[in-house]
């Protein structure tokens, strides 16, 4: 049985290699296929093979250039009146920035002015951070990043110690 495929298979191999025909196109497209090479014969030296109107006539514009210029025209006026139109600081990070920097830092100052006061606060840091597996000397790193996305999360989802968040709350008291 095994003989009899195999000489099927020879002789049906033989006889594609003995009459190839064009698979794939059928003579759809000018010069056989669609993966065939083109039927231009080089360039004919204009902006995208497009050949200019007689003398006397003026170009025809197609359906969709008007969209594109009034497109690309629009967002060019747009973009310059918004560069234009903004004052400065609100291009520029230091403007805006600057204000809000001077406050947050006001705010941690106050915060670690109010931790150095009460020793029974820093008593209560220093159990956080041993329950959180960080040395004492990084109790203040947890108040300077009270804001930070992760430790703001953890309230939010209930991974951050309750002692911590009652920590924040009476350093931020006034």
């Amino acid at each position: 049985m095994a003989s009899l495929l195999r000489g099927l298979g020879r002789r049906a191999g033989a006889q594609l290699l003995r009459n190839p025909r064009v698979r794939g196109g059928g003579g759809e497209y000018p010069g056989g296929s669609f993966w065939s090479e083109g039927t231009q014969t080089g360039r004919n030296g204009f902006l995208f093979g497009e050949l200019p109107p007689a003398p006397g006539q003026s170009r025809k514009t197609l359906w969709w250039e008007p969209f594109w210029y009034l497109g690309y025209g629009g967002a060019a006026v747009g973009i310059y009146l918004i560069y234009h139109a903004k004052p400065l600081e609100a291009l520029d990070i230091k403007y805006w920035a600057a204000p809000r920097a001077a406050k947050e830092l006001e705010q941690e100052q106050r915060m670690l002015d109010k931790l150095n006061e009460r020793p029974d606060l820093q008593e209560r840091l220093v159990a956080v951070c041993k329950n959180l597996n960080m040395i004492e000397e990084e109790a203040y790193d947890l108040v300077l990043m009270r804001n930070e996305y992760k430790v703001k999360m953890g309230m939010h989802t209930g991974r951050v110690p309750e002692d911590l968040k009652a920590i924040y709350e009476e350093l931020e008291a006034e």
